[in-house]
Formats: structure tokens, sequence, C-alpha cells
């Protein structure tokens, strides 16, 4: 039995289409982990407590944001790797230009909405170390 033309072309766009579809939703996926996230750590890259990169503090020491895609769950004491972007915590257009809420603290391993790494700009921040 002889498969109409009609057929065939139904049948090679649903195929397309499926395959279309697997492809976009495995795109999602990668997307997906390297989502940004931001930490609190010392001038080495180190996490620390939150409490450092509370705009609010006014104890000694070199303290950033370090907004990058490493993940959630860090421990404390952690060394992050290259990559990421520093940001002074008191700098707030820095902050909120990647995505972070301007003042307060920031809890590690927040994920960053907007901002780096979201196509809406480059290098955010011209605090210290940034």
């Amino acid at each position: 039995m002889a498969v109409s033309n009609r057929v065939k072309s139904a049948l090679t766009t649903t195929v397309l289409a499926t395959a279309a579809t697997g492809f976009l939703a495995g795109c999602g996926l990668e997307d997906d982990d390297e989502e940004q996230v931001a930490y609190c750590t010392n001038a080495d890259g180190e996490i620390v407590d939150d409490d450092y990169c509370d705009d609010g503090y006014s104890g000694g020491g070199l303290f950033f944001l370090y907004v990058g895609g490493f993940g959630r769950g860090l421990p404390l004491g952690y060394a992050l790797p290259g990559g990421g972007t520093r940001i002074d915590p008191r700098d707030t257009t820095a902050r909120r230009n990647a995505g972070l809420p301007a003042s307060g603290k920031v809890t590690g391993g927040t994920r960053v909405s907007g901002g780096i790494g979201s196509g809406t700009g480059g290098r955010a921040g011209t605090g210290a170390g940034s």
C-alpha cells in the first residue's frame, strides 16, 4: 500500500516537532545547572558568615558578595572557584544591577534573579575587588 505525500508530510512534521521539543527541553535543563547564586566571601574567595556581607556591617576586613554559577548549599570555609563577580556589599547600585536586594543581608546560596548571567548586562559593581 502506497503512502500519500500528505501522510509523509504529516509524519515528517510530527517527528521534527517532537525532536525540537526534546532539544529545547535539554537546553532548559542546562540553564538550570548554570543558575547564578550569591555567597558572602572573604578576600580569598572563601565562604564566610552572611553577617559580614550585611550592608550595615561595621567590622574590619574585606568581604564580598560573590555571584556566579556555583550551586547552592556550599559550606562555610569552602573556597569558590574563579569565574564569579565580586560585589562590595555596601555598593547598593552594584547589588541592584546584579539582581540582589539593594540593602540588607544576602543569605548564602541566594538565587540571583536578573542581573549577572541573565543576559542583561556585563560586569556588575564598582566597589572594592570588582
